[in-house]
């Protein structure tokens, strides 16, 4: 749709407008937060957390979300992820008291480090020993050096469409006019050096076996192959036998191999995509739901490899290290949610997929009755709204022809008290029963139903 003609439609469309009152009148509060909030801060999350109408957030319980109005919502955001078992659960607030009572932070190691490390060990195939750091981001940092350590070789192989983190290898992305089955790299952001795309990644097609003949041409300066088992931008579980290609293609050249599970573990399943796929990579990175809500992320793999961490046996020896990486707070709230999950796996998992499923498949089914150039892609509990009516094979396939229907539509739906981030991956936990998967189906619907009525779809 032609941007002008859209902007006209809503100026003038009836539904467009009562929402836009209605989100006005009752968002006072978050009015002068946001006021405050411009002349203080350069950035308040990151800048893809871009909500339709601005609302800060006061107190958050099991599916729920409440701003500082008063104004509660069905949260979709899940803390970005970490929240499987919904908001402020009653065993990691039990566990954050019990340790706050204690302290919060030693610097010096405490024992629950390694309980929480066991745990993580247990449930990843692949994993010999962990290493505890303060995000997802530091945790494929420190994978990448620990790879180009043990292997003396120092690219990075990482795919189009993927999301490692914000440091410098992490920002290198596919130019979406290049081929997309030799994709040429680009950059998330400015101040990234040239150097770190043109000689230190390569960029990699996904689902595509081109990438296979890549890293076989380029074996030979190739450390890692970084990959996401499933990605944010094109949440799916139908890469199995790709993934276990690459693996394949990867021992065969000598590359190591490994899978960003910082979204992915302890959500797909207890054991991540790991066990989903029954795949055992080199190495796996992880966050998010491993800290129970509380910043976190982790190393783990092969121990010939993670001996890097520490010179043990020889090995080439990196430094890494943060004043947070470990802390009890974090480690005990860790134990905590993933001791739940441990010990509730064979209930959690399958709701979390089957309800997964279902809004997915409710959501998509009344987009094709009413002609709606949108539909869900899921991958169990994470799924990810698109506004594209063809197929989806790569995040090459999401176009932005609908972008402008896109915000409104979340505007919308934040009318109908349903939070979804800006990113627009949005999660389910175990706290949403069924009833509150029901309203987010409705909530959905008509949303779409408002857009319909202003003709902007």
């Amino acid at each position: 749709m032609d941007k002008e003609h859209a902007k006209k439609l809503i100026l003038e469309g009836e539904k467009s407008q009562a929402v836009r009152n209605k989100l006005v009148a009752r968002t006072s509060k978050s009015a002068d937060v946001r006021f405050r909030g411009e002349h203080a801060l350069a950035q308040e999350i990151v800048g893809t957390v871009d909500l339709p109408h601005p609302i800060y957030i006061e107190s958050a319980e099991g599916p729920h979300l409440t701003d500082v109005d008063g104004n509660t919502y069905i949260d979709l955001t899940g803390g970005f992820g970490p929240m499987v078992l919904g908001n402020k659960p009653a065993v990691v607030e039990e566990a954050l008291q019990g340790q706050i009572e204690k302290g919060w932070h030693f610097g010096i190691p405490s024992a629950p480090q390694q309980r929480l490390a066991e745990i993580v060990k247990d449930a990843a195939p692949c994993v010999d020993n962990v290493i505890f750091c303060n995000s997802g981001t530091e945790a494929t940092m420190f994978a990448i050096r620990a790879a180009r350590a043990f292997t003396g070789k120092q690219k990075v192989g990482l795919f189009d469409g993927s999301y490692h983190g914000v440091h410098d290898y992490g920002l290198v992305k596919a130019d979406e006019a290049s081929d997309r089955s030799r994709p040429t790299p680009t950059f998330l952001g400015a101040g990234v050096p040239p150097v770190v795309a043109a000689e230190l990644s390569v960029v990699l097609p996904y689902r595509d076996e081109t990438a296979f003949e890549i890293i076989r041409e380029q074996k030979d300066e190739l450390a890692l192959v970084m990959v996401e088992p499933v990605q944010s931008s094109n949440p799916r579980l139908d890469a199995g036998a790709f993934l276990h290609g690459l693996k394949s293609v990867c021992e065969e050249c000598g590359v190591l191999f490994l899978l960003d599970e910082v979204i992915t573990g302890f959500r797909i399943e207890y054991g991540g995509c790991q066990s989903h796929y029954d795949i055992k990579p080199d190495l796996a990175t992880y966050g998010k739901a491993i800290g129970g809500g509380l910043p976190i992320g982790a190393v783990g793999g092969r121990e010939d490899i993670m001996n890097t961490f520490s010179g043990k046996d020889g090995a080439p020896y990196i430094f890494t290290g943060g004043t947070f990486s470990g802390n009890p707070l974090t480690m005990s709230a860790g134990i905590a949610a993933t001791s739940y999950l441990r010990e509730h796996q064979d209930e959690i998992y399958p709701y979390l997929m089957e309800q997964g499923n279902r809004l997915a498949t409710e959501v998509n089914s009344f987009c094709e009755l009413h002609q709606i150039p949108a539909q869900i892609m899921n991958a169990g509990s994470m799924f990810h709204l698109v506004f594209t009516g063809g197929e989806i094979n790569s995040s090459r396939d999401i176009t932005h022809d609908w972008k402008i229907a896109e915000r409104e539509f979340y505007l919308h739906l934040l009318g109908h008290d349903v939070i979804v981030p800006g990113i627009h991956l949005a999660f389910l936990s175990h706290a949403h029963r069924p009833e509150h998967v029901d309203t987010v189906i409705d909530a959905f619907k008509s949303s779409f139903e408002d857009l319909r009525a202003d003709g902007i779809v």
